[in-house]
């Protein structure tokens, strides 16, 4: 962590001084100087790298739509592709606990910086061929790699910020992401429906978004001694063994994470098929399956963030979460409606909902943990949060896609499906709503928070 006994060299003025005319935008410059000196070119260059990595979350809901669109990939997009980017996207999160394995061989920020430059080459390759099944495995591979930018960057939080500023340092940045996701939702949909031919621009355009924040992250002036690096940490697997036992003999925090799985993997399970649905049971036009399924969520998860963030700091995790699982329940519920009447308009008000509820759900998913964790456990039940997080995105969609076909086409291979079509929203929608009721359950007796009550960062 940054010591004023320590503080960093100062930095050239000729990198950080060169952009006055960004600097001097009245809501960047009051950003600035709301942290340290010290911290000011930090905050700066993240700034930049947080349009990149906005940008390329915005590809997950726009693949998806892209994939069943009639003048992009139909018919040869299938409901097995939107499954294998499910996957990827979801399940890519069990990669999480190696994220701070290798973090201390190698310094953390160049996990940041090298992936993403994988990531930027392999978006380039999206328009090398024309084939869905290419694209799927393209877009697949770029969330696998980006998985180590995402943990990585929480890591280096504590390195460029003092906890006094921290706070507000994290959240300006996550806004100027999700601004820069909401900017390359519409625009990228925008692109799609006026020249469906050229879909791989936006890609491209990701792509070089995401190489030049790389890059801006690299301008960040930090120590050359990795301050994660750690000669003495136990192998892995011994690792594993001790903190699943600390997991185990916590029965308040196993029960909430048995909570977490019903409405989590009933999302996961059918999130991805909405394209599906729309296109196969409704036969929805392009644009209402783009405005659905990328730009609806992209809008009103951003718009809710802020009331959410308020609502959760006066309840405790359990009931927030059985509040937005039953928003949930209702908005698969419409979808199961709209699939089996073959209407649009069911799924427009369940796409509302869900994508509302949405905004404050990721919130909750980010700071539940912290509930039930004693501070020298905070880390380990992030990480076991985050790992079965990716064991549900891992399987779910699998499950999903299972119930939802009559058949399961995995290259030569052809599997039997449950064939159910819409009712796999219904199963989710049942899901929710049981996670609910536990959740609900599970906060009538609660004792509070297992956080010591010391002093916050903004009372230090």
């Amino acid at each position: 962590m940054l010591k004023s006994s320590d503080p960093l060299k100062p930095f050239p003025n000729r990198g950080f001084g060169g952009s006055r005319c960004l600097r001097s935008l009245p809501v960047f410059r009051s950003a600035l100087d709301r942290v340290p000196t010290r911290c000011r070119p930090a905050l700066f260059y993240e700034t930049f790298y947080n349009l990149g990595s906005g940008s390329l979350v915005a590809l997950f809901g726009l693949s998806l739509a892209a994939l069943k669109a009639d003048t992009i990939f139909s018919p040869t997009g299938t409901k097995e592709h939107l499954m294998f980017i499910a996957v990827m996207f979801g399940g890519s999160s069990l990669l999480s606990p190696l994220v701070g394995y290798v973090g201390k061989k190698v310094p953390m920020r160049l996990l940041i910086i090298y992936p993403n430059l994988i990531a930027a080459c392999l978006l380039f390759g999206t328009g090398v061929f024309t084939s869905a099944t290419f694209f799927a495995l393209i877009v697949g591979l770029v969330f696998v790699v980006h998985v180590f930018p995402r943990v990585a960057e929480m890591n280096m939080f504590r390195i460029l910020y003092p906890p006094t500023h921290r706070g507000f340092a994290v959240g300006w940045v996550k806004a100027v992401a999700s601004v820069s996701g909401l900017v390359a939702t519409v625009s990228g949909t925008l692109w799609f429906l006026w020249k469906p031919s050229l879909h791989f621009w936006v890609y491209w355009g990701v792509g070089l978004t995401l190489a030049l924040s790389a890059l801006s992250y690299a301008r960040i002036p930090v120590r050359k001694k990795n301050e994660f690096e750690d000669s003495t940490a136990a192998p892995p697997h011994h690792a594993f063994v001790v903190g699943l036992r600390t997991f185990l003999s916590d029965r308040r925090f196993v029960l909430y994470q048995i909570g977490f799985w019903f409405a989590g993997f009933g999302n996961h399970m059918s999130h991805a098929y909405v394209a599906e649905s729309l296109k196969e049971d409704v036969g929805a036009s392009d644009w209402t399956v783009f405005w659905i399924v990328a730009v609806t969520p992209a809008v009103l998860m951003s718009c809710s963030a802020p009331f959410w963030g308020r609502f959760l700091d006066r309840v405790n995790p359990m009931s927030g979460r059985a509040t937005f699982n039953i928003l949930q329940c209702v908005a698969y519920g419409f979808h199961f409606y709209g699939g089996l009447s073959h209407q649009t308009w069911p799924f427009v008000l369940g796409a509302i909902v869900h994508s509302f509820s949405f905004g404050g759900a990721a919130i909750n998913w980010l700071t539940g943990s912290m509930y039930f964790a004693k501070r020298e456990h905070i880390s380990l039940y992030n990480s076991i949060h985050v790992g079965l997080t990716g064991l549900r995105g891992m399987l779910a969609p699998i499950t999903g896609v299972w119930i939802y076909g009559a058949t399961l086409s995995l290259g030569p291979i052809q599997l039997p499906g449950l064939g159910y079509g819409p009712v796999l929203f219904a199963f989710s929608s049942a899901l929710s709503l049981c996670g609910a009721i536990y959740m609900l359950w599970m906060s009538r007796w609660h004792p509070g928070s297992t956080e010591s009550p010391g002093p916050s960062a903004c009372q230090l």
